[in-house]
């Protein structure tokens, strides 16, 4: 049975034996907290602990940035929510979506201090294969029918990889992540509203919960992959364990760190408008006209074309694209939820986009297959291009080390505390889980 062999084969890693997987763990983990504390003041936190403090129950769950415990579901619900509020998370061309946002936030919710930080690691690098792998074998059928794969496919690698920390048998893997996959959910319809984050944090919350109620004596079908496949990708389910640990998807093709805090899909695009604007000095009154064009399916996640409010512009090319060609900036305040000028909305009307099946992707485009191009026609007739194909941040593009230590201490707003927290980071694979917890509760 398929699932049988991918429940054996997460039982039986050891992605550690790999150096370059746990440093990209590290990585990972560096960024989680930058936008986890990045959303430290967002009113919708604020909310979202009220209603947490209010409920109690049993203190054990840890919650991310916040100096608090709570049950470990609420946990997984709040650090999931946290990590994909600003959709600044990170993202992998294989899911189609933000693994970390949704695998660490159930991790910590049920890391104990105790806990060796090297299977912690290695719990998260083991989450991100199954998700990669679903993805890759799901997609785009999965995506483009309008289901949110960072919240479907994650919640069945999350629970997978807390199975895979606790040491649960290969049953009891394939019944957690069965368990999992019956409270699959999560519509692309709700891109630009709070909901989408929301999804991330009931991934996160079903995962722990699914882990539990197994670990406790629950069972469940532990061949689920056959009826999920029918379900939710209409295709047979291929032999996802090929190759298995040969390479780690975490490693190859890797982790997908963002500059800014919007869709992923969007990066080539404001790429391509930001070198235009930086090499032509565009104003508003320059230019007559906008056209972006992509791949087919190329803009599927890009939901709107006129947006309302700046949470809606996180989803709208023609947003992004005209901030950035304008020299606007794309900034975390052009993002709220907030109405956008009417102004500004008027301007969209010059930004049209297109899909074109002629052009030829380059070999290194990430994802696979993409590319976006901004044309501007200039009121004084020139025509100006720009194509990309591998926007920063990207594996082919990435930011450096520097840069995500920036994009932490940027968020934490302390240097001293940021270098405290990403020494705590790197001292996982030698220590354990409350070494990072104490630090996170310094910062």
């Amino acid at each position: 049975m398929n699932t049988e062999k991918l429940a054996e084969a997460i039982y039986h890693s050891n992605p550690l034996d790999s150096e370059r997987a746990g440093q990209s763990a590290i990585e990972g983990i560096v960024d989680y907290l930058a936008v986890s504390y990045q959303t430290k003041s967002e009113k919708e936190m604020m909310t979202l602990k009220q209603i947490v403090l209010e409920q109690g129950g049993n203190p054990t769950g840890y919650l991310i940035g916040s100096h608090l415990h709570a049950t470990r579901s609420q946990a997984a619900l709040f650090n999931g929510f946290q990590a994909h509020l600003l959709d600044y998370d990170d993202v992998h061309s294989d899911v189609r979506g933000h693994p970390s946002a949704v695998i660490l936030s159930a991790l910590f919710a049920v890391g104990e201090p105790e806990m060796h930080g090297k299977r912690f690691l290695a719990a998260y690098v083991v989450g991100v294969e199954i998700m990669a792998r679903l993805g890759e074998a799901m997609n785009p059928t999965h995506y483009l029918k309008g289901w949110h794969s960072t919240a479907t496919l994650g919640v069945i690698a999350a629970a997978g990889a807390v199975a895979y920390l606790r040491k649960y048998s290969p049953r009891l893997i394939a019944e957690t992540m069965s368990l999992a996959a019956t409270q699959s959910a999560g519509l692309r319809l709700q891109f630009g509203t709070v909901i989408k984050p929301l999804h991330v944090g009931i991934a996160a919350k079903n995962a722990v919960e699914s882990a539990d109620w197994i670990g406790m004596g629950m069972h469940s079908n532990p061949d689920f992959l056959t009826g999920f496949f029918e379900v939710y990708a209409e295709t047979n389910v291929p032999d996802l364990t090929v190759n298995w640990g040969k390479t780690w998807r975490i490693v190859t093709p890797g982790l997908w760190f963002k500059q800014y805090p919007f869709c992923s899909a969007a990066a080539h695009g404001a790429d391509a408008a930001a070198f235009l604007h930086q090499t032509y000095g565009l104003t508003d009154q320059d230019i007559e006209s906008v056209r972006i064009c992509f791949p087919p399916d190329g803009d599927s996640a890009l939901i709107h074309h006129d947006p309302e409010t700046g949470e809606e512009g996180r989803f709208s090319i023609e947003y992004i694209v005209w901030l950035a060609l304008t020299g606007k900036p794309l900034s975390f305040a052009s993002f709220e939820s907030k109405p956008i000028p009417p102004s500004w909305r008027a301007s969209l009307q010059k930004v049209n986009r297109i899909t074109d099946a002629t052009i030829k992707p380059s070999k290194e485009a990430l994802p696979k297959g993409r590319f976006t191009i901004v044309t501007v026609t200039a009121t004084n007739g020139n025509v100006l291009s720009k194509r990309i194909d591998t926007p920063k941040g990207s594996p082919g593009n990435p930011l450096t080390k520097s840069q995500l230590k920036t994009k932490l201490l940027h968020a934490i707003g302390d240097e001293a505390r940021a270098e405290q927290l990403i020494e705590a980071v790197h001292s996982l694979p030698i220590s354990t889980l409350g070494v990072f917890q104490e630090a996170d509760c310094k910062s």
